[in-house]
């Protein structure tokens, strides 16, 4: 027989829909394809989203009474949601087959730009996780309904997960001790692992989750999983790894909400409902999404940027797209165009850099790629997200207004590009510590990455006694107490300000980490003699509330700088590097000078990362520019 051979659409704005053909599970997989105008076909047909696999052992279909070779994965989906009865057929789209896959061709660039059209028109998406092959599907999509119909009914009563007082679930909820192995099992899948799968689902009307011959509502597990903020005792409960659907809960909150669209799953429960009605679709940036984008997987690099051109941050006010897909670039090529892209948006621009995140010290001195421009692959294995100090809606604002703003992106030797901004150095870093794991601070111990004990000291406190010790090697003059110091300076610099909208009074401060320290350093013991009870919630949201907020310390370092100031930092940062604040950017930055070090009179530095500085985050050094001996300067980063 023939083999099938893609013929050009008209336009860009076709289509091509498939007409999947009724069939038994043993009869060989048949469709029609053909080209239709995109606006004819809104309401039409079901999307397929689904992992895509090898074609080292492809499946052989007839489409158009031609041969045409797809992997199993995609056969598997078809066979499954294809009708039974032999006079229905399904209008279906799923992009191995309904666009052209050859490297040289032009439309794939062209339909990559209309991805989030075609999910957001389908009538629904069929969501392919596999086959069960150990038969725990229903048993997973029936727990998650049970559980989410205890936990809304405590919502319905509390209003919020965090007033609902410890869980106490009923008996049948717990009684399956396999529970959580099946969770995990369903969460380790290769679905929720790959990077497109997060806009085609954002932008469904109708989300289902197919595994083997069962299925459930995306809503159903994107409830589960929001419920886990803030809540601990769901996990241990439930008997699953809490990271797995924390990561989900940022995904909702980062990402699926910022899509808009009118119609969604994301109204069919309670708790998603409320936090997606809580923000407005453009309330977000696109560099938190490519950042949640991190923890997943794709076959080409740029797609981690690509896959996400259906959400509205992607495009200007007046409508363009912020970067044209163009499969024939390179990685490096791609990032380039991105963030030149980005310094061109005014609602990102001032964020950029903060999305510098190295994963090792060759990324930052070395001259595989600018120290400068964001990457968005992550090389490591480990898919907790990184937080950024440098956050949308928070009050950091050390450069001044993005007004001030001012760069060149240019040439430099060779192939190099540089950017050159205007800025501030203020200061120098003068000692660090180890790279910081919240897990090591935590109240309770977590089963990962902790710290041997070498003393009975804790963590916090072993910490603050090197910090000291930094500091009084320092030849600062200084009237500040050591006290005052450690509440002041090196609490609130652990918890970055507490990434909070409005600044934190040091009262309060004050009261959350006299709370932690006494349950770390002495835990289960009552607040006073007289009280034997267990804390109330609001008494365990005091206890909970400073550590909480040092998971943002993941991966960096404390630091003191040589004016005594302390400062978080990027793990890859080392004394002696450079304090500075860019005119127009929301955080300090670290940057070390480079072998080239002036040329033109202009500072060359590798940017190591963002920060955060006591005492300069809310615009204290751009502030003091009106004064006569303070001048603004030319830094070059490489």
């Amino acid at each position: 027989m023939e083999k099938f051979e893609y013929q050009d659409l008209p336009g860009e704005d076709h289509i091509r829909i498939m007409e999947l053909l009724p069939g038994t599970n043993d009869d060989r997989i048949q469709i029609h394809l053909a080209s239709e105008l995109r606006q004819d076909t809104i309401d039409t047909y079901a999307a397929i989203s689904y992992t895509w696999d090898t074609l080292l052992d492809p499946i052989e279909i007839i489409c158009c009474n031609k041969l045409m070779f797809i992997s199993a994965n995609l056969a598997d989906a078809l066979r499954a949601i294809r009708s039974k009865k032999s006079e229905a057929s399904l209008r279906l789209w799923a992009d191995a087959i309904c666009i052209d896959q050859r490297s040289d061709s032009e439309e794939k660039n062209h339909q990559v730009k209309h991805m989030g059209e075609i999910y957001k028109n389908a009538q629904k998406v069929f969501v392919w996780l596999g086959s069960d092959k150990d038969g725990i599907a229903k048993d997973c999509f029936d727990m998650l309904k049970s559980w989410n119909l205890y936990l809304d009914k405590q919502l319905d009563v509390y209003k919020k997960p965090r007033k609902i007082p410890p869980l106490q679930p009923p008996r049948h909820l717990c009684n399956d001790a396999k529970q959580g192995e099946k969770l995990t099992k369903l969460m380790g899948l290769p679905w929720f692992r790959r990077v497109w799968v997060l806009q085609e689902a954002a932008l469904a009307q109708e989300c289902q989750l197919h595994w083997g011959n069962h299925n459930i509502s995306l809503a159903e597990l994107m409830e589960f999983a929001c419920f886990f903020d803030g809540r601990p005792e769901i996990a241990r409960l439930v008997g699953v790894d809490e990271s797995t659907f924390r990561l989900w809960r940022i995904v909702f909150s980062c990402v699926y909400r910022t899509y808009g669209n009118p119609k969604s799953w994301r109204s069919d429960k309670p708790l998603i409902k409320a936090l997606n009605e809580k923000h407005g679709p453009r309330s977000g940036l696109l560099l938190d999404i490519l950042q949640v984008g991190k923890s997943f997987s794709a076959t080409c690099a740029g797609d981690h940027i690509y896959a996400f051109l259906g959400n509205p941050l992607a495009f200007s006010d007046d409508g363009r797209l912020f970067l044209e897909p163009d499969y024939n670039k390179e990685e490096g090529e791609i990032c380039f165009d991105a963030a030149v892209a980005f310094l061109k948006c005014r609602r990102e621009a001032g964020y950029l850099l903060c999305f510098v995140q190295h994963s090792s010290a060759d990324e930052v001195t070395g001259n595989s790629r600018p120290s400068w421009i964001p990457r968005w692959t992550n090389p490591v294995t480990d898919r907790t997200p990184w937080f950024t100090i440098g956050n949308l809606g928070l009050s950091f604002n050390a450069g001044g207004s993005v007004d001030r703003l001012q760069y060149r992106v240019e040439s430099g030797l060779g192939a190099e590009r540089l950017l050159t901004v205007e800025g501030l150095v203020f200061d120098h870093l003068s000692w660090t510590s180890d790279v910081l794991e919240p897990e090591n601070f935590a109240v309770h111990s977590r089963p990962r990455n902790i710290k041997p004990r070498t003393s009975q000291l804790t963590c916090i406190d072993e910490l603050w006694n090197a910090a000291l010790l930094a500091y009084r090697r320092l030849s600062v003059p200084t009237e500040v107490s050591e006290s005052s110091l450690f509440y002041e300076d090196y609490s609130y610099t652990l918890v970055t300000g507490y990434r909070n909208g409005s600044l934190i009074n040091l009262r309060d401060h004050r009261k959350w980490f006299d709370a932690y320290l006494q349950a770390l350093r002495e835990p289960g013991r009552p607040r006073n003699r007289n009280d034997t009870s267990l804390p109330s919630r609001n008494q365990a949201d005091d206890d909970s509330r400073y550590e909480m907020n040092m998971k943002n310390c993941r991966n960096q370092r404390l630091a003191l700088t040589r004016l005594g100031r302390f400062a978080l930092v990027p793990q890859f940062a080392e004394p002696g590097d450079t304090c500075c604040v860019f005119l127009g950017m929301v955080t300090p930055f670290i940057v070390r000078a480079a072998e080239m070090a002036n040329i033109d009179g202009r500072r060359h530095h590798h940017l190591v990362g963002e920060a955060y500085v006591y005492g300069v985050m809310q615009g204290e050094l751009v502030n003091t520019l009106d004064r006569a001996d303070i001048e603004k300067e030319e830094i070059v980063l490489v």
